[in-house]
């Protein structure tokens, strides 16, 4: 457990604890979810996917989350096979949709190229051009950067992808969209539909825009 998270063991998606406790003490199980700014957010991940707690923390209200494959943070001892992809999820001061980077200000921010983006219900998604290897070993140069709001709170997104892997791509956005809907899920309590984010989410090209956000700033 993390000083300032809930966090709940694997074991609680697996419906097996038995396989979770088989994990080496030497490295903590991976987690199901965790609970951040007094609950106001709750991090999970999709099918497969599982937090880090080695990575993951919580401190003044915010913090970040880790999640990447389930079988791979068990050393194979838990989870099913999931593309090796890594997602952070940023816990962000108190904020609304108007405080919102939009797709420009995310890559200007990340300090590279924009190859597409757009929003949809409120969630900002960004493609950006350079960076992805410098979070993955092996990694494809191109990354996914997302925003939106939960529990008052701006939540920040990063997917890392390995080298010409589809997520690493136009499937990126599609999990941008599940790992939003896993912590909606997770928050409250209730079924969130996951919708192909290709029917669902509209990208558009580069525009000129210098809007700031605290949360990806420098």
């Amino acid at each position: 457990m993390l000083a300032g998270c809930s966090a709940a063991p694997v074991s609680d998606l697996a419906g097996n604890g038995s396989e979770a406790s088989s994990v080496t003490t030497k490295r903590k199980p991976p987690l199901a979810k965790m609970s951040f700014a007094g609950g106001a957010v709750v991090v999970a991940g999709p099918e497969g996917y599982c937090l880090d707690p080695e990575t993951s923390a919580s401190s003044a209200g915010r913090g970040i989350a880790v999640i990447a494959s389930c079988l791979i943070l068990s050393d194979g001892k838990v989870g099913i096979y999931v593309a090796p992809v890594i997602v952070t999820v940023t816990i962000g001061p108190r904020a609304t949709v108007q405080d919102l980077p939009d797709a420009a200000a995310l890559a200007e921010a990340a300090g590279t190229d924009l190859l597409a983006g757009g929003m949809r219900d409120g969630l900002v998604v960004a493609h950006l051009a350079s960076g992805g290897d410098a979070m993955l070993d092996e990694g494809d140069t191109r990354y996914w950067r997302g925003a939106f709001i939960e529990g008052e709170r701006a939540v920040g997104l990063a997917l890392y992808a390995p080298k010409g892997d589809a997520l690493a791509g136009e499937r990126g956005v599609v999990m941008l969209e599940k790992v939003r809907a896993s912590i909606r899920r997770a928050g409250s309590g209730k079924p969130v539909a996951v919708v192909d984010a290709k029917t669902t989410t509209t990208l558009e090209k580069p525009r000129q825009n210098k809007m700031f956000s605290r949360l990806f700033g420098s």
